[in-house]
């Protein structure tokens, strides 16, 4: 559960991310909003993010990350072409904690659903791109490389995409309004859109992410 907002626009990536983290404790649901579920590279402009199952056999996404970083095996490589080899270094962990969720817990199926974002500066083009890697529980794949708003998670499913697209004089709907903006203009928009997710959430009596979020811009 999840709402996370990516926006490409003229000069770089923007990322929003409520901090839900939701865990199962004596058969009773827990959430904690005291999650980062944005991971950015030290020193290029390079961000990840997950969203769905976040755990694989005892270690956490931004672990996975963090490790495929220190490979330096991204350095010289387009950015598809990182996403794609993340997809390599993790995805035999991941598999194996889905299956083993779907052996768990038959009836549930958002265990057995997991996304990996790789979005920022392709290095070699200068281009700022989004790509995403989604198990669910077949592989998919998706990315863009032009300015737009990018939704992801149930929070943006359930109270959001919705509300864009019953609202096409909204400017987050438009390819143009995202390429014409600054970083301070983009952040102030993620906020207003995650600002009208919260309050429909509120009047759904939803509990799908958190009131607080982290923002990376790069």
């Amino acid at each position: 559960m999840t709402l996370i907002l990516t926006a490409l626009f003229k000069n770089g990536v923007c990322v929003c991310a409520d901090k839900r983290n939701q865990t199962w404790s004596g058969g009773t649901k827990v959430n904690m909003d005291n999650l980062n579920k944005i991971f950015r590279f030290k020193n290029v402009p390079i961000v990840m993010f997950n969203h769905g199952v976040n755990k694989f056999n005892g270690k956490f996404w931004d672990t996975y990350c963090a490790e495929y970083e220190q490979t330096n095996r991204w350095k010289g490589k387009k950015l598809k072409e990182i996403a794609l080899d993340f997809k390599e270094f993790i995805e035999t962990d991941l598999l194996r904690q889905l299956n083993q969720n779907a052996r768990n817990f038959p009836n549930n199926p958002s265990v057995t659903t997991s996304a990996f974002v790789v979005c920022g500066k392709d290095l070699r083009s200068n281009k700022f791109e989004f790509h995403e890697l989604f198990w669910s529980p077949s592989y998919s794949f998706c990315s863009w490389d032009d300015t737009r708003l990018i939704g992801s998670g149930e929070g943006y499913k359930k109270y959001l995409e919705g509300y864009l697209k019953t609202h096409p004089e909204v400017k987050a709907n438009s390819i143009e309004y995202w390429g014409s903006i600054n970083t301070i203009e983009v952040l102030e928009e993620l906020k207003k859109l995650f600002s009208i997710a919260l309050s429909k959430q509120k009047a759904a009596n939803g509990d799908d992410f958190s009131e607080n979020f982290d923002t990376v811009c790069v």
